[in-house]
């Protein structure tokens, strides 16, 4: 499978996560490339599917991370999947914390992306992803690479028979 990796990171962290997923993939025999949002799509005519991130920031997503998402449509992504993933934090550390923190994290780049993906008509992947991040600016949190990574995993495995179960990987604070 050949897959495009896109990401917005201002730390990264996003990065990072598209990092691993990318390595787990090219492990696996898949053909990879990994790119900012920012930057210039390539031809789609070459891509079996796509992964797109970008950081929550401030209850947000970035702009560039929807814009790409209406550029693929555009450029004729068709029925191929797109997978969606994003990083948050800080991980609050308290339940009262988590309760308080909701507001800025939820639903998130990933819940933003969802939406717009969805009603642009994409293909989107069944689940999606979030990984958290300790602090404000990093490090990712221990073990969110490896949850990208088989996120990814997943994404290019053969869809499951209709009429399986959305799913989400990851979380939220609380």
């Amino acid at each position: 499978m050949r897959i495009l990796v896109l990401y917005r990171s201002w730390y990264g962290n996003t990065r990072a996560v598209a990092d691993a997923m990318a390595a787990r993939l090219g492990s696996r025999g898949h053909q990879v490339s990994v790119q900012d949002v920012r930057q210039r799509l390539p031809d789609l005519a070459s891509v079996d599917g796509v992964l797109i991130g970008a950081p929550t920031r401030m209850a947000r997503v970035a702009v560039t991370a929807t814009s790409a998402l209406r550029r693929l449509r555009r450029r004729g992504i068709g029925a191929r999947p797109i997978g969606i993933f994003d990083t948050w934090g800080p991980v609050p550390k308290t339940a009262e914390e988590a309760e308080a923190a909701r507001k800025w994290f939820e639903p998130g780049a990933a819940g933003i992306l969802l939406k717009k993906a969805r009603a642009l008509g994409l293909n989107v992947f069944s689940e999606t992803l979030r990984c958290s991040v300790v602090e404000f600016r990093g490090p990712i949190a221990d073990g969110e690479l490896e949850k990208a990574a088989a996120f990814a995993e997943r994404f290019a495995t053969p869809a499951p028979p209709t009429g399986a179960r959305s799913r989400s990987s990851g979380g939220s604070p609380g």
